[in-house]
Parts: C-alpha cells; structure tokens; sequence
C-alpha cells in the first residue's frame, strides 16, 4: 500500500500547488503555469509504469497480470504522450510561438493519445467478453489515423486567453468532434460501465476499490476535452490542470491499490469466469 499513499499524496499536493501557483503567479515566474502541470503529469506515469513493472512479475494471476500489463503499457505511452504534449503547449507557445510548428507539435504529440485509448479501452472491454479487446483498439487506432490526417491538413491555432499567459492551443471543430468520438469510445462509456461494475457487481474489496478508482479517473479525464473547448478563459489552465492530476492520480490509485495479500485483485474470480 506505501505506492497507493505516495500516489495519493503526490496528487492531493498537486492539487493544492496548483492552485497556489495559479492564485499567486509570481511564486513560479517566470516559468510557465502550463510546465508545472505536464511536468506532474509526465512524471506521474513514469513512476507508476515503473513501479507496475515489478506488480506485474509478483502476480501470478493470468488475468490480472494482463490487465497489469495493459496499464504498466498504457502509462508508459501516456507519460511520452505528456511530455511532447508538454512542449506543444506550453515550450512553443512560451518560447517561439509558431502557430504551424506548435500545430504539428500538438498533432505528433496526440499519435501517443490515441495509441494510450487504444490500450486503456482493453481493460472495461475485458469485464464484458476479451474477444472485443482487439477490435475496440483498433477502433481507436481508426479515429486517430482521421483525426491526425484531418489536422496535418487543417492545423490548430494558437489563441491568446489573457495577456499574462503565453496562447493556448486550439483545434478545429471537426478535431473537436473526432476527438470526442474517440474519447466517449475510449473513457466516458467504458468509465460509466466500469463504476456501475464496481458498485453493484463486485464483491471483493480490493476489486471494487480498484474498478471504482479507474472509473472515475477515466471519466474525468474524458472531461478535459470538452472543458477545453467550452471555458477559455484565465481559469482554463488551473481547470486543466485539476483534471488531469486527478484523474491520473486515480488511475494511479487504481493500478497501485492493494492490500497486503499476496495476489493483486483487480477483478473478482467470478468476473473473470465471465470473460474467459
């Protein structure tokens, strides 16, 4: 449980930075508001990926060390996706800001995206039959293809939100709409399937716990896109910034919670007899 605490801790302290930062500015400047979220963010799924990297060899479970797998995998690619999403947000835009060179910065960063959908969506897949998982990555990998060749040809802009702040990148409405499509596939319904799961269906505590910890860093990171594209104001990086530390902190949570039994649960026997 000591990695569960430390991930807690770390997004709780996140949090709370966050909003120091945003309500006194002058305690990080000059240094953009933006690094200190992709920096928590990137760092956040390098350490959970490492430390799930020793989970998976101490689980013996062959479904459990699967889904395992799947998240030591997906944290990996998200925490490359952060890091180059990091620079097209907040590097360019501070340092040279190119709206082409941030556009393509955004795109090739969003590749990693769409390939962390394709391997988050196998897990809420796996609870209902595991001979789905491939179809339901490769329909992300699908949307990902159209959306990244839809903004190669139709590039993002940067628009400035407050004078004190470096421009912020947005995309297109038909970007909008594909990346909704992705993300509603990918985290919204499978979020909503997985919390009804946790607490009406599963029995094991440690389950439960894990299911309902995943729903909901799914579904509030479903909600950044649209936030994003409804609230561009002066608060829309805290905003951004309170979404993603939680809903990774979750998803942390929800790889990294255990009890001292020696096996991880993520899945009661009797769901995993149903997926077999």
């Amino acid at each position: 449980m000591r990695n569960f605490y430390l991930v807690v801790a770390f997004t709780i302290a996140s949090l709370a930075l966050a909003t120091l930062f945003f309500l006194y500015p002058a305690v990080i400047r000059p240094i953009p508001y933006g690094t200190f979220t992709f920096t928590f963010a990137t760092l956040i799924c390098f350490w959970v990926a490492s430390r799930l990297r020793r989970t998976e060899v101490d689980t013996t479970d062959e479904m459990t060390s699967s889904l395992v797998q799947t998240l030591q995998t997906y944290f990996w690619v998200m925490g490359t996706f952060f890091f180059f999403d990091g620079i097209a947000h907040v590097g360019i835009p501070a340092l040279y800001p190119d709206p082409v060179i941030a556009s393509y910065a955004h795109t090739f960063s969003h590749i990693f995206f769409f390939v962390g959908n394709a391997f988050i969506i196998r897990i809420p897949i796996s609870f209902i039959n595991r001979r789905w998982m491939n179809a339901a990555s490769m329909s992300q990998i699908a949307i990902g293809i159209v959306a990244v060749g839809w903004r190669l040809i139709h590039p993002d802009s940067l628009v400035t939100i407050a004078p004190q702040l470096p421009p912020i990148i947005i995309t297109d409405k038909v970007s909008g709409l594909l990346f909704l499509a992705a993300n509603t596939l990918a985290l919204l319904l499978p979020g909503l399937f997985v919390l009804y799961r946790g607490f009406l269906r599963m029995e094991n505590k440690d389950a439960k716990i894990r299911a309902i910890c995943l729903a909901l860093g799914m579904m509030i990171f479903f909600s950044i896109g649209p936030v994003i594209d409804l609230i561009q104001n002066q608060y829309t990086q805290l905003l951004i910034h309170l979404l993603q530390a939680s809903s990774f902190g979750l998803l942390a949570a929800s790889a990294l919670y255990k009890t001292d039994r020696k096996e991880m649960s993520y899945m009661p026997p009797q769901a995993a007899s149903q997926t077999a």
